[in-house]
């Protein structure tokens, strides 16, 4: 296949890039869509969370999920968590602005800045101690924050209600968000809808996420609409090999697309990297099991590359051990107790390393005394990896 040919690969692996063509979704895309009639109608609902494993294409469907609600006129912020409360209510206010100069309604634009104008003015009393926005200590101003946060929000979503519209916050990676940002996001959530106002959290992350909201706020299992994002049906891989392809004018022959559904085991981001591997590697359309053979080595580095390599070397050495053991178990989800024994280790006595590797986002625990890789496939190139050692970077145990 020559350059030119190559420049019209249609598949896209990479973190966050929107495919050619969304196959397998359209029950998401049509529950947002729901979503955003009934906000212009004057419903306020739920918020929105999606949980699943990394690769499954939740970061997309976020992208997607902006996409349909800039079309009905709503305002959205996107952010993605890190940790750092600090950090995070910068990013929050910054995206909040960002959204604000992207209104096109001029009317309605202005006002929103007269929200930003009457907040940032805005003193707070902490018992006998007065804070002015902008003035005190760290810490003080992170609690500052959240007040003026959840004072933003409700001025921003009154003058967006009035204009039949609605503010929608898409946040990925959620459970990796601080306690303090993600309990103050809770909170405003639950009194915006109280106050019937439409302000709407949509977030995405790991497997654990359900549980981390409730474990801060109880109320938060009652707050959102929970959905476990699943691997494709062989029907929409089949669809999201096929598509892209010959949109870009090329077929795979019917071994070749029969080989590809079942390698990419209805990971969307393996779709995308055994897809564009093959259309490399092909010399000719149809593509044929031959082309799928010989892009299999370069699919394996996008894939070790993208999901693998990073997630490997973040762990301590006890931490790799810890996931060797997992991974020689052979099964989805591994009894702790089966891992200890492995180890030769007394179960109580891998506790910390356990919880480090969770914190991580490397393994999450499905069930109680059972955890399981986060990564899909993490277990495969574990043992591709070992006895290979890669220094781990810097931890603290």
């Amino acid at each position: 296949m020559d350059v030119s040919t190559k420049a019209l690969n249609p598949f896209r692996p990479g973190s966050g890039k929107l495919p050619r063509d969304l196959v397998g979704r359209d029950a998401d895309m049509e529950r947002m869509e729901q979503l955003l009639v009934r906000t212009e109608l004057g419903f306020v609902d739920r918020g929105v969370i999606y949980s699943g494993l990394r690769g499954m294409g939740k970061t997309v469907l976020l992208l997607q999920f902006a996409k349909q609600a800039r079309s009905h006129g709503m305002m959205v912020v996107q952010c993605e968590a890190n940790g750092d409360a600090r950090k995070e209510y910068d990013a929050v206010f910054h995206e909040l602005m960002m959204a604000t100069q992207r209104m096109r309604d001029r009317a309605l634009r202005e006002a929103l800045k007269n929200a930003f104008s009457y907040v940032k003015d805005l003193s707070f009393d902490f018992g006998i101690i007065k804070a002015t926005v902008g003035t005190q200590s760290q810490d003080g101003q992170v609690r500052t924050d959240a007040y003026r946060l959840e004072l933003l929000v409700e001025e921003l979503s009154q003058q967006l209600k009035e204009c039949k519209s609605g503010l929608f916050m898409f946040v990925d990676e959620l459970q990796e968000m601080s306690d303090e940002v993600l309990g103050t996001l809770i909170g405003i959530q639950h009194r915006m809808g109280q106050q019937d106002l439409p302000f709407f959290i949509v977030g995405a992350g790991l497997p654990n996420l359900p549980g981390v909201l409730t474990r801060l706020r109880s109320y938060a299992e009652r707050l959102f609409s929970y959905h476990r994002l699943e691997a494709l049906s062989e029907e929409a891989s089949a669809l999201g090999f096929r598509n892209p392809a010959q949109e870009a004018g090329r077929s795979f022959d019917d071994a070749a697309l029969s080989e590809l559904v079942e390698r990419s085991m209805g990971y969307p981001y393996f779709i995308q990297a055994y897809g564009a591997a093959t259309w490399d590697a092909a010399d000719a359309s149809p593509m044929s099991i031959d082309a799928v053979e010989r892009g299999l080595p370069e699919a394996w580095r996008t894939l070790d590359h993208g999901l693998y390599v990073s997630r490997w070397q973040r762990a301590s050495e006890l931490g790799r051990d810890y996931m060797a053991a997992m991974a020689a178990a052979g099964t989805e989800a591994v009894d702790t107790a089966d891992v200890a024994r492995r180890l030769g280790r007394p179960n109580s006595s891998l506790t910390n390393v356990r919880n480090q590797l969770i914190e991580l986002g490397l393994i999450y625990a499905p069930r109680r005394g059972q955890v399981a890789f986060t990564v899909p496939g993490m277990d495969a190139y574990i043992k591709r990896a070992l006895p290979v050692r890669v220094e781990p970077y810097e931890t603290e145990e």
